[in-house]
């Protein structure tokens, strides 16, 4: 597969390709419609189309529709060159067309009821998502196309004994965010709520001798005479199957076990009564200070509030602070503290970093040993989240479960692409550091997928991914007509906080998946362009604008940088000593020692967080003024925003970071800048920054060379120009 030609183009030179399949789309469309009305009349009288009404009609249409295209092209091009900005790029033009193939039969996979083929393609896209987070997606059970009848015991018993993962879109990484704080709250105290049901419930009396084995796999007590700190401290897998062995051992359907749990469980108490009546602490979460803020409404959304989050200070690399997260779990193990979720975040929206998943997997696992102690684990990977494509190899995309011939064997030869850029190995371009935080997610309970972003789909294309499907069990608060009768039918719709949810998402992501599969020959082979863009840019700006250039600017950045004799290197081989310009990718990815050595630097994925600071003319020396810094940047901002619509020539996005990184954060980023007067309060520094979100892949293949040259030439010039105004504050 030639990925170029999955774009339509910043020119919208593939337009011959797009507009052909969009012929495909509706002409399909219209077949299915001849087909499925058969002898119905038509609504139409035979000579409508020809009448005065329907002219008018039709001209009106036409009008109104070329206004509102009109009003929209004023839009900024995110297909363009020149926006470096936020997270978002040019779809792909298979997710356009499924898109519009799926809107042509508006299906809602709410209920399978109006999902038509929906419901299928979502179960199978968001496995084959599962599969990209290395979740372990052979042990799905296929009661669809099952030989013999399974019956509902025998169902049970296998949820007893598997794990298997399930997930579900959504209409953006907020909404998955949001899901993964309530279902993680909910998952947590089944267990205590259980207890109280197996007490005072006479239809679970055959449960009451239900023995539980503690985390530290030694500890073997009655679930009943547990504790409820040490309820609340079970491993997930053994919480979520609990109402399962109750439902074999009370010979009871497991939706019945659930409702009687449930008038015991938090969701029908309410927060307060439950952790009086229990005499258990009030819960919290930890989530790192770089975490999106859709986590602190998803916390007062589910009942709780502010004083129930822990915020994690940031590192001056942008990760979360992992020893502030060990000495928070010391405190809540002392003090019988539940912990119900550590968020860690894959790709920051404003530093690009990625957090120590793999430390976190690993302290867990030390405290459930050591202290029965539990907390679950999601991953925000809204926007690096697809970046496992570049650790895996490829697989086989699932067909939907009604239909085993829809796509051919579609899993591509990496042999038979002899472009070096194509050919390089992902995981080259990826820190070592970067490479164990993707491998560590397969041990997370739950991570969100942002299709519409690094997954190159329109929006609205979110997925959650669950590693225990039964995690869904809780949380399902259905009504009777969202149900359906063919209960092997596929149904993501009464899982989650949305109901009504477009089926035409799934059909693009489906779509463009079985043509760029999410491994290293697909999707890899574009997000390892754009890290390596990003770094290029990165290493860039450190060469041309060092204070040393003869142009008395100096870069700011959030990121690893390298040393000295390091950069020198890295100049040597990344710039062209004749033109200045960075070199051909051709000749850069052909250096394999280059490629491992620039990994290591600039951020952790594709972006960068950096401003400019300067010599003065007037002294020689590093400007030490924090105003000053602070007003040259946000000139710098103005200039570059998106505001200026079309005639902007350039447009990056910003951020002021605040005390909430914590005082390690901000001394180190004013002693690194060596800005030492006119430092506001601590409560009140707000430090400006430019954010660079690289999502182009081929901005350094352009016909005309490294469009980051041309960048780097604009920033020069307009920097330059505000320098003097500001020397003279």
């Amino acid at each position: 597969m030639d990925n170029l030609s999955l774009f339509l183009g910043s020119k919208g030179e593939n337009k011959k390709l797009i507009s052909e399949l969009s012929k495909i789309a509706l002409n399909s469309a219209i077949d299915s419609r001849i087909q499925y009305s058969g002898d119905e009349p038509s609504i139409f009288e035979n000579n409508y189309f020809q009448s005065d009404n329907f002219k008018k009609s039709s001209e009106l249409i036409k009008e109104n529709t070329k206004l509102i295209c009109n009003y929209i092209k004023d839009s900024t091009q995110f297909s363009s060159l020149r926006y470096q900005a936020h997270m978002i790029e040019d779809p792909l033009i298979p997710s356009f067309i499924g898109t519009i193939a799926g809107l042509y039969y508006n299906s809602n996979t709410c209920t399978p009821q109006v999902s038509c083929k929906s419901s299928f393609i979502e179960n199978a896209f968001t496995n084959d998502l599962c599969s990209m987070v290395g979740y372990d997606t052979s042990k799905i059970p296929d009661y669809y196309n099952s030989i013999k009848t399974v019956s509902i015991n025998e169902k049970v018993q296998r949820e007893i004994e598997t794990v298997y993962p399930h997930g579900h879109n959504t209409s953006g990484g907020s909404v998955s965010n949001i899901e993964a704080c309530w279902s993680s709250y909910w998952v947590k105290f089944i267990p205590v709520a259980i207890k109280n049901a197996l007490l005072n419930e006479n239809d679970l009396i055959d449960s009451r001798e239900l023995t539980i084995t503690l985390n530290d796999c030694k500890t073997n007590k009655l679930l009943i005479e547990c504790t409820n700190w040490e309820l609340s401290n079970l491993n997930s897998d053994l919480s979520l199957k609990l109402p399962y062995q109750i439902s074999l051992q009370c010979k009871l359907p497991i939706e019945n076990v659930y409702e009687i749990i449930k008038r015991y469980h938090l969701c029908s108490l309410g927060s307060y009564k439950f952790f009086t009546n229990n005499q258990i602490n009030q819960p919290i979460y930890l989530i790192p200070a770089s975490a999106h803020y859709c986590f602190k409404k998803a916390i007062c959304l589910v009942g709780l509030g502010s004083e129930n989050i822990k915020q994690i200070k940031i590192e001056p690399n942008g990760r979360m602070n992992i020893n502030e997260v060990k000495m928070i779990i010391k405190n809540c193990i002392e003090n019988q503290i539940p912990i119900i979720n550590i968020i860690s975040i894959l790709g920051s929206t404003q530093e690009y970093a990625v957090d120590n998943i793999d430390e976190i997997v690993s302290i867990r696992n030390q405290v459930r040993r050591d202290f029965n102690f539990n907390f679950e684990m999601h991953v925000d990977g809204a926007f690096g989240g697809y970046s496992l494509s570049c650790i895996r190899d490829n697989f086989q995309l699932k067909n939907p479960l009604d239909d085993q011939l829809l796509f051919p064997n579609n899993i591509e030869n990496e042999d038979n692409n002899k472009n070096e850029i194509d050919s390089f190995d992902p995981e080259l371009i990826i820190s070592s550091y970067v490479k164990k935080q993707l491998h560590a997610c397969k041990f997370v309970d739950s991570i969100t997928l942002d299709g519409h972003k690094s997954g190159y789909l329109p929006f609205s294309n979110s997925t959650i991914c669950y590693r225990n499907s039964k995690y869904k069990d809780i949380i399902a608060l259905s009504s009777a007509y969202i149900s359906s009768n063919r209960k092997n039918i596929p149904n993501c719709g009464v899982f989650g906080i949305e109901g009504s949810r477009p089926g035409h998402s799934s059909i693009a992501g489906y779509l463009t998946h079985s043509i760029i599969r999410p491994s290293k020959i697909g999707y890899g082979k574009l997000l390892k362009r754009c890290i390596l863009n990003s770094k290029l840019f990165y290493i860039s700006l450190l060469i041309k604008f060092d204070g040393n250039n003869c142009n008395n600017i100096k870069v700011v950045t959030i990121g690893n940088n390298p040393p000295r004799d390091v950069l020198n290197y890295l100049k040597t081989e990344i710039i062209d000593s004749n033109t200045g310009k960075i070199k051909s990718l051709h000749e850069i990815v052909s250096n394999k020692t280059l490629l491992q050595i620039l990994s290591n630097y600039g951020a952790d994925l594709n972006g960068v967080c950096f401003g400019f600071n300067f010599i003065s003319p007037s002294t020689g020396e590093l400007n030490n003024d924090y105003q000053k810094y602070q007003e040259l940047n946000k000139m710098i901002i103005d200039r570059f925003d998106y505001s200026r619509g079309p005639e902007a020539d350039l447009v990056f996005s910003h951020t002021f970071l605040n005390n909430s990184y914590g005082n390690e954060f901000i001394s180190n980023f004013l002693e690194t800048n060596e800005l030492k007067i006119n430092i506001p309060t601590y409560n009140k520094i707000s430090i400006p920054l430019l954010r660079s979100s690289t999502m182009s892949p081929f901005i350094s293949e352009t016909s005309k060379g490294s469009y980051i040259d041309t960048i780097l030439e604009l920033l020069l010039k307009e920097i330059t120009g505000f320098l003097f105004s500001i020397d003279k504050l």
